[in-house]
């Protein structure tokens, strides 16, 4: 064999073993360990999510018929006429033409119905519940809906958005026979309902109160604590980091940045930010919404929830505990609410209850008797130090206690709540009788 020919055969080789070490490379598939659908953030579920129309919920419906008003707090009268108003087509939204004062006049004399909120709601996050077909949509708050149940069948229907606070007021279309559907399904069997009488607090702000004595039920509930260490696990960012220490008040879980403390004796829990708590605020439109999807992010609506009440400017948003008929729960210590407090990008405090209600406990149905609006007004106007210009709200509610002793029952209290000064307080109607509320 000749060199050139040893030189070909080696080369030959070559090519042959380069070809093949490619089409293994090519082909190869390394044979992985398996490790499945790793989480890389934990996702904790204390109790449910929720949809917004059921936490941006209205708590009042009232009917003006021929210059009489009658209205429901009912839940299920709510849920059915929220039920309605959202199969609904909402169009052509634009800012009412005429003046406040004439339209107040007419609202109260006219054939109307008012669906009023706790407060002002953003039509912005409502518009993921009505169904509204407008790609323009002004940005605007509202606190009532009102429905402008006289209309003629060749006419437009006419939807009110109403801010009392801003005295502002949009108006929007619906089909005609929508109104007429709803008028001969509810409106015009309002009669029916409670009577009540409109209050005017101010020449912009009014009120309805029941003109009748109310029976409410006395509640009796088991406090079943809820597990800490879920919280520990939704609210901070790397839970392996946080530090739990016991004390004669309870618990506490810190990290680097964050604090959460469970009251034992009161079963709340706050969770607080420091760093973030001393951020400048910007104030934004959409804190409403951070803060239903904060407490859907771990499932935190542990009981029928309701939002009660925002302040855009200072980044605050509280939500508060609905009776099953729909009368608001107050407690001096806040077990019947969630407060949130946001910096410019996170939370930075979270405030709320760290049990959950039980089926109630009575064995025997026990009721109390309220006193009608008017006697409540008259009782409030009586009151040395009160200033009517002051007031904002009236209504009937529940107080919650704790049971006595180390009880680990809970106690809802009929009575009457007024809102002054941007405060609850019960209204007392003997000496010794206050929870304190105020």
């Amino acid at each position: 064999m000749t060199y050139e020919n040893i030189k070909t055969a080696i080369l030959t080789f070559l090519v042959l073993l380069s070809g093949i070490l490619t089409w293994n490379i090519w082909t190869y598939q390394p044979n992985y360990e398996s490790v499945g659908n790793q989480k890389t953030v934990n996702e904790v579920s204390i109790a449910t999510q929720k949809e917004i129309r059921k936490i941006v919920k209205p708590h009042q419906v009232i009917y003006h018929v021929e210059g009489k008003q009658y209205g429901a707090i009912d839940n299920d009268h709510i849920d059915k006429i929220m039920n309605v108003i959202t199969k609904w087509k909402f169009y052509d939204v634009k800012k009412y033409p005429g003046r406040i004062s004439d339209f107040n006049q007419r609202i109260a004399q006219g054939a109307n119905t008012e669906i009023i909120f706790p407060d002002e709601v953003p039509i912005e996050l409502y518009k993921r519940v009505l169904n509204i077909d407008d790609k323009d949509l002004p940005k605007f708050d509202f606190d009532r809906i009102i429905i402008k149940t006289e209309t003629q069948q060749k006419q437009e229907g006419i939807i009110y958005f109403y801010s009392q606070r801003n005295q502002q007021v949009y108006e929007s279309n619906v089909n005609p026979s929508f109104i007429n559907d709803f008028a001969a399904n509810y409106y015009k069997n309002a009669g029916r309902l409670a009577p009540y009488f409109e209050h005017d607090i101010s020449d912009i702000k009014r009120i309805y109160l029941p003109s009748d004595p109310t029976d409410m039920v006395k509640y009796t509930y088991y406090q079943n604590p809820l597990d800490s260490e879920k919280f520990k696990e939704a609210l901070f960012k790397d839970p392996s980091f946080v530090q739990r220490s016991v004390s004669d008040y309870g618990e506490e879980y810190t990290d680097d940045a964050s604090k959460m403390t469970v009251d034992s004796q009161t079963n709340m829990i706050y969770y607080v930010n420091p760093i973030r708590d001393r951020e400048s605020v910007i104030g934004t439109s959409n804190v409403l919404q951070k803060s239903i999807e904060f407490v859907n992010s771990h499932g935190g609506w542990t009981e029928a929830y309701r939002y009660v009440y925002k302040d855009d400017f200072n980044q605050r948003v509280l939500f508060r505990l609905y009776s099953k008929e729909g009368y608001p729960i107050f407690n001096q210590m806040g077990m019947s609410e969630i407060e949130q407090q946001w910096g410019q990008l996170e939370i930075s405090r979270y405030i709320r209850p760290g049990f959950h209600l039980e089926l109630p406990l009575n064995p025997d149905v026990k009721t109390k008797k309220l006193p009608s609006g008017l006697k409540a007004l008259e009782l409030l106007e009586k009151r040395k130090d009160f200033n009517p210009d002051l007031l904002e709200n009236l209504m009937p509610g529940y107080y919650m206690t704790q049971g006595p002793g180390d009880s680990p029952l809970i106690l809802l209290e009929p009575g009457w709540f007024y809102q002054y000064e941007q405060e609850w307080h019960e209204l007392v109607w003997e000496e010794g009788l206050k929870n304190g509320l105020e």
